[in-house]
């Protein structure tokens, strides 16, 4: 390998209906699921290059670093895990440095370990000259995740780190269709508004939990999960017609089934920014992920949104995030390493 530094970036998404569904087999049991989603500007990143002798891992975003000799080392930090998982699945052994950053906040279900997943995923396919025709991408990634979290894992997560824009995911028998819409930033910023609870999740931890009850015949579950498929469906509609108000309705519909899915989707703090924001007059909101903390998205009329983001920012809990919808998804670029 020349000697090269590799740097990949990718996007967080905000999922706006259907999540859970991309589960296998959730959506087998419930047909004609669909996911709906968007890209954001809040990006992952990774940086490698060659190393003198084994791994060296940085994150700088934990003031976190750490050297072995293989891949494997990795597996005993969980901040490192998938970056084992991904060394591992490229079977890169050469010595290398990676260094890892963020501008997603940590546990708030924007996706954020899936982006970074996907960033350095495409920073290994082209280290190692692999041919990323002759894979599944986000089948790869989605496995490998699995494999560090040790529960299922979807795909929703995935499309839009890898190619921006809005994705609604239809899953058909053995096959998953996803259709790529591109946004207009300034339209979305004049009605979309993001709350950080300022409290964590654990999306593996809560999408486990309804899984595992739905796997296990609960009526109530799959009665809920009937519901937001429908709404993830009426979300793809005012999605492909730019209809807000349609939108706004079926985020509203998504989230009056998803918060009774589980005990541990919805919080205390989520729910009083989603009395504040709809008592100033915002369509709807619902959590965004496995929810039981991270972010909120919602969605109002032009006129609404200052009202609703000023209800939010005087909760005395939690901050607005500026974010905005991007079309570009992940950007690989390799330079020549000036240390070599």
């Amino acid at each position: 390998m020349p000697s090269l530094t590799i740097e990949a970036s990718a996007p967080a998404r905000v999922d706006l209906a259907g999540g859970t569904l991309d589960l296998w087999p959730l959506h087998v049991l419930h047909p004609g699921s669909v996911t709906v989603n968007v890209a954001i500007d809040r990006f992952a990143h990774c940086r490698i290059r060659s190393f003198e002798r084994g791994f060296h891992v940085l994150l700088p975003d934990s003031s976190f670093e750490t050297r072995c000799l293989r891949a494997s080392d990795l597996f005993a930090e969980p901040r490192t895990s998938m970056v084992a998982a991904l060394l591992e699945a490229f079977e890169v052994d050469e010595p290398l440095e990676i260094e890892l950053w963020t501008e997603v906040p940590f546990g708030s279900g924007l996706g954020g370990s899936s982006a970074l997943a996907v960033a350095l995923a495409g920073a290994l396919e082209r280290w190692t000259g692999r041919d990323g025709d002759d894979f599944d991408r986000v089948g790869f990634v989605r496995d490998v995740e699995t494999r560090v979290l040790v529960k299922p894992a979807g795909v929703q997560d995935y499309y839009p780190p890898r190619e921006g824009g809005a994705h609604v995911l239809s899953f058909l028998p053995g096959r998953t269709r996803a259709e790529r819409l591109e946004v207009r930033a300034e339209r979305w910023s004049r009605h979309l508004t993001l709350f950080d609870s300022g409290r964590s999740h654990s999306s593996g931890m809560n999408n486990w939990e309804v899984y595992r009850t739905r796997l296990e015949g609960d009526g109530e579950v799959a009665r809920h999960l009937d519901q937001i498929r429908d709404a993830a469906r009426e979300m793809a509609h005012g999605l492909r017609q730019e209809d807000f108000p349609a939108m706004g309705s079926a985020l509203a519909r998504e989230w009056a089934a998803r918060r009774l899915l589980a005990p541990v989707v919805s919080s205390p703090t989520i729910e009083r920014a989603i009395r504040a924001a709809l008592g100033a007059g915002a369509w709807g909101g619902k959590a965004c992920g496995a929810g039981g903390g991270g972010c909120v998205v919602f969605l109002s009329a032009v006129d609404r949104t200052e009202h609703v983001r000023g209800a939010l920012a005087n909760l005395g809990e939690g901050e607005v995030l500026p974010v905005n919808v991007v079309n570009r998804g992940l950007h690989v670029e390799a330079t020549p390493d000036p240390a070599q």
